[in-house]
């Protein structure tokens, strides 16, 4: 497919867009053709990808837990959707190939139809004769020297004190204009080219979760270029409503015969403006397009911590645990685990001996009467922790002590 040749004159940029459009066809067809063929490198590639995809699932299958009716029909629809992307011209063609390479030159003209209904000819004619017009405002100047003026006046300020001086306003008004355009819409169309050409490559790592980020990553990337390529269109539609009526008239006053001392740098502002908004158009597309997502989960603070640690010493008073009680009352700081299993052991230690003892009270036993603890639906020991109710009170005498005593 020969791409026509690029030569100076008044069709420059009608010639490099169709350039860089022929390019970007050649490149997106005719390489996933030749990345797709059998005995390809991609296609050895993504074969012995989709045998190890296999031999996993049937190691899974026999080993493993069975996988459910769900990851059955998940991995064979994934198998199918590799093989699609990867072998099938035609249905990749109809699916990805059109839509990226196509579908926003047909959107963009839907808009600006509907938007300016009056203008003439395609975009890529409307940009050549604004270029075409800018040489041609390049050409017959200002008219500074000549003293002929709108309304009588005077050329005033914008006769001396400029910026920038008439012609090299207007030079760089011009490239300014060639880079704004040529600049966005090759990055756009070359990069969708190169994604659509190892889309045989990046249909290959969607097998396994390891890389499919990277598919993910390719997919995301043809997403930038289609929404990059409406947006710098739309942003080249309005540009041209500003600039086309402009330039026709400044040619217009000077086909009179009177100066434009303020057209340079009024083109130069212009021009300069919207590659900027290009740029940033671009920047906001790439950030909505690589967001990572909302967050999943919110991220724990010392205040949510405070508010857990909190809800669990009350959950455990609750159970019967008045260490956790004590502890609650000198720090808010959460208990540490082995301080959670010996108040846990406590409890269930209190809760089996705590009946036993109720009845003994109720039947004049002797012994310590426990207290009734009403949450939990049972009666524990009340008062001192685990161990403290037999723990002795005096001295134990010495047994020399007691022999001593007995032969006095």
């Amino acid at each position: 497919m020969a791409c026509p040749t690029i030569i100076t004159g008044d069709r420059f940029l009608e010639r490099v867009l169709t350039h860089i459009d022929c390019q970007a066809q050649v490149i997106g067809s005719y390489g996933y053709q030749a990345l797709g063929q059998p005995g390809s490198t991609a296609a050895v590639l993504v074969s012995g990808l989709l045998t190890i995809f296999i031999a996993l699932f049937g190691i899974r299958m026999m080993f493993g837990p069975p996988p459910g009716a769900r990851d059955l029909v998940y991995d064979v629809l994934k198998i199918g959707l590799v093989l699609t992307l990867a072998f099938s011209w035609p249905a990749f063609r109809t699916v990805v190939y059109d839509v990226t390479l196509k579908g926003p030159a047909e959107i963009a003209s839907v808009v600006q139809a509907s938007s300016q209904p009056g203008s003439n000819g395609t975009m890529v004619d409307r940009l050549q004769r604004v270029d075409n017009n800018i040489v041609e405002l390049i050409a017959v100047g200002t008219g500074r020297n000549s003293g002929q003026f709108l309304d009588n006046g005077n050329a005033g300020a914008t006769f001396a004190g400029t910026a920038l001086q008439d012609d090299a306003a207007f030079g760089y008004s011009r490239l300014l204009f060639l880079a704004g355009v040529i600049a966005p819409l090759a990055l756009l169309r070359i990069g969708a080219a190169v994604l659509l050409a190892l889309t045989p490559i990046a249909a290959g790592l969607f097998f396994f979760t390891q890389s499919r980020g990277i598919f993910a990553g390719w997919a995301r990337g043809l997403v930038f270029t289609i929404g990059g390529s409406i947006a710098i269109t739309l942003g080249l539609t309005v540009q041209l409503a500003i600039v086309e009526p402009w330039l026709a008239d400044a040619l217009r006053v000077r086909d009179f015969g009177y100066a434009t001392p303020s057209a340079p740098l009024e083109l130069f502002a212009t021009m300069l403006a919207f590659l900027l908004v290009h740029l940033a158009l671009l920047w906001l597309l790439a950030r909505v397009v690589f967001y990572r997502g909302w967050a999943t989960q919110a991220p724990v603070t010392t205040n949510s911590r405070t508010a857990a640690s909190a809800s669990e010493t009350e959950w455990r008073m609750a159970a019967g645990s008045p260490r956790l009680a004590d502890n609650a009352a000198l720090s808010q700081s959460p208990p540490s685990r082995a301080e959670q299993i010996s108040s846990t052991i406590e409890t269930t230690v209190k809760r089996e001996r705590g009946q036993p003892f109720a009845n003994l009270a109720a039947a004049g036993g002797g012994g310590a009467s426990p207290s009734a603890q009403p949450s939990g639906g049972y009666t524990s020991l009340a008062g001192a922790r685990l161990g403290s109710s037999y723990r002795r009170t005096g001295t134990r005498p010495l047994r020399s002590n007691t022999k001593r005593d007995s032969r006095t």
